[in-house]
């Protein structure tokens, strides 16, 4: 699975981490879903460094600071998020059998590629 894919299951993931579930089921996916966070922490990381090095700071009202990229750079720019984004994750889907929960499938349409 790509980054760009965790990304977007986010908020799937993170809904039904929220739902009881026996505690094997527990456990192996709350492991699961917390190597997925660190993966998604480390993007937004590397693209802080990416705001920073193609960017310039922006007056923002009270401490709000904003970073515009710069139009000569918008293009590094945004290859290297593109390539950031399509990085291919070590991270095996979780067996959705495992869990025991109902899930309808319009939630899992976002993450499909987390689970098999």
């Amino acid at each position: 699975m790509k980054l760009n894919d965790a990304i977007g299951a986010r908020p799937t993931l993170e809904k039904m981490a929220g739902v009881e579930m026996d505690p094997v089921s527990a456990f192996q996916f709350a492991t699961f879903v917390r190597e997925v966070l660190m993966e998604i922490q480390n993007f937004e990381m590397k693209r802080t460094e990416l705001f920073q090095k193609y960017g310039v700071e922006e007056e923002g009202e009270g401490e709000q600071k904003n970073i515009k990229i710069l139009p000569e750079h918008e293009k590094k720019f945004n290859a290297a998020i593109k390539r950031v984004l399509n990085k291919e994750l070590k991270i095996e889907p979780f067996a959705l059998e495992n869990l025991g929960i109902a899930v309808t499938p319009l939630e899992l349409v976002n993450a499909l590629p987390m689970f098999k």
